[in-house]
């Protein structure tokens, strides 16, 4: 039960930098743990005495305590506007192997694709990958190297340093008329206080641009966070909010059951959500995910 409380209390620590906000922040992101946990003490504890029945009202908590997901289509609306796919996957540094990948891009077919932890040796297999002609790569011998593939123009790509020396990439997309601003970020874990302090700011400094441009803006990457964290706290305010689901995608292990949803797409106040997926096995220890968009008729602006 206090498990499923944690969100709450951390979301009070949020500007937190210290050893405290730190520790609650990562108990914050075993909801579904949580979750089965209580449902099975409950179970049992209900056969001696019913009144352990009332503990079962705290079960609707993992879905009341995430950030806020951005607005959704109708079916019918969704049918009637066009739609940009973006897909996000962590595709494991020591994974070599692409025809998972493949499978599933051409299944999903997604517009564009943000993918993390690609080695050299991965950026050279990507070469082989057909439908994407406008691509950016920046390979890395450590889990910090990405690349983007988009079947749309793809133009001022560039990689921005933060202060752990770790880059996240922004690039422009040409959609219909639109320059949509993508970013493909991939934060350090937080192992420790630093690291947690270092991704909540990057996330609200990516937020605040992405307000302050006044662009559809995109966040796609595996952010190391879920969506009961405190790296979430505030972005609602800035007009930043999840476009991906709940399910967990890391570790991949039996499609994520009991894991946590650390895998993102984020989205400015511009988009709607027609619909979300989370993919299949890759090779990775991630499960992709997919979001799939439409502006809003007001611009969210």
């Amino acid at each position: 039960m206090l498990g499923l409380l944690t969100p709450i209390a951390s979301g009070w620590l949020a500007a937190s930098s210290g050893t405290f906000g730190w520790l609650l922040d990562l108990a914050t992101h075993w909801q579904w743990l949580y979750l089965g946990s209580l449902v099975l003490a409950i179970s049992v504890l209900s056969l001696g005495d019913r009144r352990w029945l009332l503990a079962l009202l705290a079960i609707p908590l993992p879905w009341m305590t995430p950030s806020q997901h951005a607005p959704r289509l109708e079916a019918d609306q969704a049918s009637k506007q066009s739609v940009l796919s973006v897909a996000s996957a962590n595709v494991h540094l020591d994974n070599r192997d692409l025809t998972a990948l493949a499978r599933w891009l051409l299944h999903a077919s997604p517009d564009i694709v943000v993918l993390h932890e690609v080695s050299p040796q991965y950026a050279v297999s990507l070469e082989g990958l057909d439908g994407y002609p406008y691509r950016f790569a920046a390979p890395r011998d450590d889990p910090f190297g990405m690349a983007v593939l988009s079947r749309l123009p793809l133009t001022q790509a560039r990689l921005v340093g933060g202060e752990d020396e770790i880059q996240h990439l922004e690039a422009t997309v040409s959609w219909r008329g639109e320059n949509v601003r993508l970013v493909a970020l991939h934060p350090m874990p937080p192992l420790t206080p630093h690291d947690h302090r270092v991704r909540n700011e990057r996330l609200r400094a990516l937020a605040a641009g992405a307000k302050a441009t006044g662009q559809p803006t995109i966040i796609a990457g595996d952010l190391n966070a879920t969506p009961w964290s405190s790296a979430f706290n505030g972005l609602d305010g800035m007009g930043l909010r999840r476009a991906t689901g709940l399910a967990a995608t890391w570790p991949a292990v039996g499609r994520g059951w009991l894991g946590i949803p650390i895998d993102h797409v984020l989205v400015s106040a511009h988009w709607a959500v027609a619909d979300h997926q989370t993919g299949p096995h890759i090779g990775s220890d991630h499960l992709p995910v997919m979001a799939r968009l439409a502006l809003g008729t007001d611009r969210g602006i």
